[in-house]
């Protein structure tokens, strides 16, 4: 049975209706009733829900507070009071207790003898003075707690705007001192997105908050709300297309979910007509919450329909590639725009919402083209191919019922739909069925121009759709090549054939299907490598190349030498130009997989044969390559322990290729540069490799080219290395943080490391320094990029960050902002058997006692000393016994503090 959707406010939804439209965002559900449950003691966990407009989180809290009035042990303890889902009247500490007032007075029993609530209110508006407000409204607050004997829990939705409107500066910190002071009171709140007041050390909200992250809906839960809201089910092909179109955003699939399967051409046209108008003010607000600079490049980026590149977004959106890109990495965080195929140096961004892309178009049509195009789009989206197939049919039914021919706005839509790649099997027959109807007009399809059907004429299409972004659809018309062409006999389709299976293992190892693509690269070694005549050894030699560097991406490094010594192995006699490239390339390929796997000299070998053959001043066809060689061998030298001649090897590189204006060997020259500092550095020589490094950044800073800019970024690192070594620290902390704006411009994995060293050199010597406060922030920074990620030597960093923050806050008295942020080191690694996290987990224990017994919370502490004991008992760790030792001791002394000696002594 399909529930009714509300357009987007579930705040008019019943407790019952609720409770039965509630199908995903499940494990959030229980994750912040189970918090709510432990709140117990003399503090409680205030929680935040974060997460962009349309995701859920209003339906989340108002599904918490259905629990809370249904559930019995809930029920007996708790009472939620919740706000509006816009507050525009609170601007001050105040008003927003005179609020919760307000509402408590809407939602409260009314009893006969029980206090007139609303009368109160109406008392309380009447003071002008804002902290005697504040006082008496949490007297009337705790009153009505007192009386129920049952904490408040406020919901209170868009915190984020809520602080960003008050006038009041001290509202914060006034909200703050109630929230842990006061028992009888529990947040429960929500925000768009991270604010100043949460992430600034020195706000009033700062680590106050257990926040809980609304992600994208995955397509098992787009399935569930598609059928709960429409009452009707989906193919898992069809789902997956849902969820591109909508983001995964529950609001979106909601909105669209209403649309029927049976409805004729006029009528679909007209219902999308009117989903755009019904909800532009969503689609509006939420382009009005971005700001001006995002919002250019998000609308540039919706106009453009595919995936882009930084440049094209930034061409389009008139501005500098630098200054897009940013705004790029802004909206990426935000969860307005992802990142769709490309590689790590060259990403594409599409909209993550791409209903917005329909409506962008739709907003600014003009004439029925674009409408036509938008909808036709939508319909790719939305049906499976049999739907996509049986509208076609009921088109073309509705133009035979026009005298004269079909109008102009069938025949473009019918022309655009049969183009789709879903269609590509049923395209005869639905041209056969629209020749009658449409014989009055000239169409870019009709029975005697058939669509695409050779193998060659197949892979340009598939190509025209991969370099369109369009990966899925170019992967399926490959693989109708293979299917239709591969027992050929005709050397040209079998050409076909082997492009095919070429270009489609590639296209599946840019969309993350790494073991298909594998199988499929092997495939077309497999067919075509042999002697039998059928050899095509150019598509041959790409797929081993291909192989080599998905292998690569996937540290597979043994695997990838293997295929790229075949490559060279099997091409190394060859004259063809494209086949001595294909060598050339292993060759390097093969040099840097030696590295990777330590043999070191044999990877000198390598580059030694592509210098040989390749390195003649006159080819300069091959200059690409054997600058990654020389670079190559550099470092091969360097982990030999030959350093000099390591330096001689970059050197050489910057004086062959210093006038080379190729952007890659241009980067060569610039790795070289920057390993030339960093060797220098290592080998004591400080000036030396400072002035290595002044000159990578000299010569690159300018630069918008990612690459080079992590290249200045990583050099700055090493400055900053070098300068603290020789004890400048002002000089250290000025291209430490020179470097984390290089990377912040355009983060990539690549850069990882050394982006995080930058952020914890700068907040050591910034604590050193004595400014604790940017440290925390610095540290907070580290955690909130790589936290999330399982790279142990970035999780390293996470952990060393945490255990700072901690340090520095317990120096500084926050022991409630120490307890949060042990919790997170608990809630990161407590699973995890790494033994140095492992210690860190027990530790935390330790100090949340120590913390826990200073706000004299000592219930809470005994707890504490109780989980870890039981935890770490029967561990074989030294440290971690240590720690449980420790934790015993602690709590002897509590207890032998409370007076309870017998059970002190029994500790």
């Amino acid at each position: 049975m399909a529930v009714t959707a509300r357009k987007y406010n579930p705040g008019f939804l019943s407790v019952d209706e609720l409770v039965a439209i509630f199908c995903v965002r499940t494990a959030e559900y229980e994750s912040l009733v189970e918090a709510l449950r432990e709140c117990s003691g003399s503090a409680n966990t205030h929680q935040i829900v974060i997460g962009p407009r349309g995701s859920g989180k209003t339906s989340l809290l108002l599904r918490v507070a259905a629990e809370v009035i249904r559930d019995a042990d809930l029920s007996a303890r708790f009472f939620p009071i919740a706000f509006a889902e816009e507050s525009y009247e609170v601007s001050t500490a105040g008003e927003f207790w005179l609020e919760c007032v307000s509402r408590l007075a809407d939602q409260a029993p009314h009893r006969e003898g029980d206090v007139d609530l609303h009368r109160t209110f109406e008392g309380l508006r009447t003071i002008h003075d804002d902290r005697t407000l504040e006082d008496r409204c949490l007297g009337v607050l705790q009153d009505f707690a007192d009386r129920e004997e049952k904490r408040l829990v406020l919901i209170v939705e868009n915190l984020n705007m809520l602080f960003r409107d008050m006038g009041d500066d001290d509202a914060g910190w006034r909200l703050r001192k109630v929230l842990q002071t006061e028992p009888r009171i529990v947040l429960l709140a929500s925000a768009t997105s991270r604010f100043d007041k949460m992430d600034d050390p020195k706000e009033a909200l700062y680590e106050l908050f257990r926040v809980i992250r609304l992600q994208p809906l995955e397509k098992e839960d787009c399935a569930i709300l598609w059928q709960t809201v429409s009452g009707r089910a989906r193919a898992p092909q069809t789902i997956q297309a849902l969820r591109i179109l909508t983001g995964g955003s529950p609001r979106l699939l909601a909105i669209v979910a209403r649309f029927g399967a049976n409805l004729s051409f006029r009528e679909l046209m007209a219902d999308l007509l009117d989903l755009v108008d019904d909800h532009t003010e969503y689609f509006k607000s939420h382009l009005d919450a971005l700001p001006a600079q995002e919002r250019r490049v998000y609308l540039a980026l919706a106009d453009l329909w595919k995936p882009a590149n930084a440049r094209e977004i930034a061409d389009r959106a008139r501005l500098g590639t630098s200054q897009c890109s940013a705004q790029l990495a802004r909206l990426v965080d935000k969860g307005a725009v992802e990142v769709s195929g490309g590689s790590p140096r060259r990403k594409l961004y599409y909209l993550t919402e791409r209903l917005y892309n329909i409506y962008y178009l739709m907003r600014r049509a003009r004439g029925p083209a674009p409408l036509i195009d938008a909808l036709i789009r939508f319909m790719e989206g939305y049906y499976s191919t049999d739907e996509l197939k049986e509208f076609g049919t009921r088109m073309v039914r509705e133009a035979r019922r026009h005298d004269g021919g079909a109008p102009a706005i069938y025949r473009t839509a019918f022309q655009r739909l049969v183009g789709l790649p879903a269609l590509e099997s049923h395209r005869k027959e639905m041209l056969s069925l629209a020749s009658p109807a449409f014989t009055h007009a000239s169409s870019e399809f009709s029975v005697t121009t058939p669509a695409p059907s050779t193998a060659k004429e197949l892979c340009v299409k598939a190509l025209a759709l991969a370099e369109g972004g369009r990966l899925e659809d170019a992967v399926a018309i490959w693989d109708e090549v293979i299917r239709r062409f591969g027992g050929s006999d005709a050397p040209a389709e079998l050409e076909q054939v082997s492009l095919a299976l070429v270009n489609m293992g590639q296209a599946l190892g840019r969309m993350g299907r790494s073991e298909e693509a594998l199988a499929t690269l092997d495939d077309a070694v497999l067919r075509f490598g042999g002697d039998d005549g059928q050899n095509q050894p150019l598509a041959v030699a790409t797929a081993l190349m291909s192989k080599g560097v998905l292998l690569r991406d996937l540290n597979r490094h043994a695997d990838a030498l293997v295929a790229w010594e075949e490559a060279a192995r099997r091409f190394r006699g060859s004259k063809v130009p494209a086949l001595e490239a294909v060598v050339a390339s292993a060759l390097v390929g093969t040099a840097i997989a030696l590295i990777e796997l330590n043999r070191h000299v044999e990877a000198l070998e390598a580059c030694d044969e592509v210098l040989e053959r390749f390195g003649k001043i006159g080819s300069p066809g091959h200059h690409g390559e054997v600058a990654v060689a020389m670079v190559a061998s550099g470092h091969a030298l360097y982990a030999l322990n030959r350093v000099d001649e390591a330096i001689g090897a970059w050197g050489a590189v910057a004086e062959r290729f210093e006038r080379s204006d190729s952007p890659g060997i241009v980067e060569q020259v610039a790795s070289a540069l920057a390993n030339i500092g960093m060797a220098h550095s290592r080998s004591g020589r400080p000036k030396a490799a400072l002035t290595a490094l002044d000159e990578v950044v000299r010569r690159y800073a300018a630069s918008d080219a990612a690459v080079l800019r992590e290249v200045v970024a990583r050099s700055l690192v090493n400055k900053g290395n070098v300068l603290a070594a020789l004890k400048r620290e002002t000089e250290a902390l000025a291209s430490w943080e020179e470097a984390i704006s290089g990377f912040e411009a355009g983060v990539s994995p690549e850069v990882a490391e050394p982006f995080a060293a930058a952020l914890m050199n700068s907040a050591a010597a910034m604590h050193n320094a004595g400014r604790s406060g940017e440290a925390l922030q610095l540290w907070v920074d580290v955690v909130e990029r790589f936290g999330a990620g399982d790279r142990p030597e970035l999780l390293t960093e996470v952990a060393k960050a945490q255990k700072n923050r901690c340090t520095v806050l317990e120096q500084s008295g926050r022991y409630e902002e120490a307890l949060a942020v042990w919790q997170e080191v608990e809630d990161r690694f407590g699973n995890s058997d790494v033994p140095e996290w492992v210690e860190l987990v027990a530790s935390s224990f330790l100090q949340r006692c120590v913390n826990l017994v200073k706000l004299n919370r000592t219930e809470e502490a005994l707890a504490t000393c109780e989980r870890a004991v039981e935890r770490y008992e029967g561990s074989d760790m030294p440290t971690v016994l240590e720690s449980v030792a420790k934790i015993l001791v602690n709590k002897g002394i509590v207890l032998e503090g409370s007076n309870r000696h017998q059970e002190a002594l029994a500790v």
